[in-house]
């Protein structure tokens, strides 16, 4: 029987992890193998709010609320309002498409055109809500259904003359004012994915207000004083690191340590996975020095770093960080650094790897080190992508944002 993967709809945060976890099926080099994608995410809210690994352009922050704001201006009825809004934002890809250079990266559903699955109202709904741009705390789903209850809340509030506010108001505009405002008149037709300066003006007021102390706010700021984007591969190798708040400083060494340390322990995952399959000799020949040279240059920078600090920095941030979660990686920093080059050998080591990896999959049923199906599907280098946090899409946002900031 084929697995199925499904939520409640909750909330919009939910959704988006969900998302985020799907996408990992088409990319599996990139799943999360021992558990530790709560820590991560964690971290990487903190620094770019917002962003997603599923997202690609900018602008499309600007076109789902105006295209949805356009449906609430027609009184699209809660039931037909998920047909409707698939049905704009299709068109909107074929205006993308008609308008845009041949090569232009980041349209959404190029190839898949009317079979797109994932629209981009999913994909950027959560940034719409983290970065104030969207009032309504609701997931999509509860959007589309809530839209009878906003026509009748705002008929309500026409009908008032004292000029107050009340309660009721922001459910009645699920939109900013001003964004809605922004909207050009022949939306969506010869649509851009390039933003202006409003625009970007705009994004850099609402993540000032909303996320002032991060450090995709900082750069953005950063930016607006003459500053140029960085092509940094890695967020801790961005040239002006060492500027950066030391808040923020220490959650980029976090980073680092947690790149480097869930490194070594997918290597070693994929070592012992090798030692188990027929004929894949090649694996061992790969991992095994790959997993010595990580004990010998790179595990270092591990030495005293201090989790009880990093815990209290990534703990309550609005992701699930389990107990469990945290005694693994105490864990496997306290092993691999009394084992050290002895790693790929140590039995604790490996009982451990193998041991956490069986803990978050269906009770061991569907770990790959008990199930020969499972094992089949095994590429060699899971969980094998370096962690970046995101940095690369807020990378491309920032220069996307500058580019429409130094628009005339």
């Amino acid at each position: 029987m084929a697995s199925q993967l499904s939520w409640l709809d909750h909330d919009a945060s939910a959704a988006q992890r969900s998302l985020q976890i799907l996408s990992l099926f088409n990319e599996p080099d990139a799943r999360d193998e021992l558990g530790i994608g709560g820590i991560r995410d964690s971290i990487a809210d903190q620094l770019f709010p917002g962003t997603s690994t599923i997202q690609t352009r900018l602008r499309y922050v600007f076109f789902v609320p105006w295209l949805l704001d356009q449906l609430e201006s027609r009184n699209t009825s809660s039931s037909a309002f998920p047909g409707a809004a698939r049905a704009a934002e299709l068109r909107l890809l074929e205006q993308l498409i008609a308008h845009a250079p041949p090569n232009e990266p980041g349209i959404i559903g190029r190839e898949a055109r009317g079979d797109l699955k994932r629209l981009p109202s999913s994909v950027y709904w959560a940034a719409l809500g983290s970065w104030g741009m969207r009032r309504s705390r609701v997931s999509l789903q509860q959007y589309f259904g809530l839209a009878d209850r906003r026509y009748a809340q705002r008929r309500t509030l026409r009908r008032r003359d004292d000029g107050e506010s009340y309660d009721g108001d922001q459910a009645g505009r699920p939109w900013d004012e001003k964004l809605v405002a922004l909207r050009p008149e022949c939306f969506p037709v010869a649509a851009s994915l390039q933003l202006t300066r409003d625009e970007a003006a705009f994004l850099l007021d609402r993540w000032t207000l909303k996320h002032r102390d991060s450090l995709l706010t900082r750069l953005a700021h950063e930016l607006a004083k003459g500053a140029a984007v960085s092509d940094a591969e890695q967020i801790w190798m961005h040239p002006d690191r060492e500027r950066f708040p030391q808040t923020i400083r220490s959650l980029i060494d976090d980073a680092h340590r947690l790149s480097v340390l869930i490194r070594g322990a997918a290597l070693l995952y994929n070592l012992e996975l090798a030692r188990l399959a027929p004929r894949r000799e090649n694996i061992i020949d790969e991992r095994a020095p790959e997993l010595a040279a990580w004990a010998a240059e790179e595990l270092p920078l591990c030495a005293g770093w201090d989790l009880n600090s990093f815990w209290a920095r990534v703990v309550g941030k609005g992701h699930t960080i389990t107990r469990p979660t945290q005694d693994f990686v105490h864990n496997w920093l306290d092993l691999a650094l009394r084992e050290h080059k002895r790693v790929a050998e140590s039995t604790d080591c490996r009982q451990l790897i193998r041991a956490r990896e069986s803990s978050i999959k269906s009770g061991g049923n569907r770990s790959r080190f008990g199930n020969m199906a499972a094992r089949a599907q095994w590429s060699g280098k899971a969980g094998l992508v370096p962690l970046s946090y995101r940095w690369p899409v807020a990378r491309d946002f920032l220069r996307e944002w500058h580019a429409g900031w130094s628009a005339a």
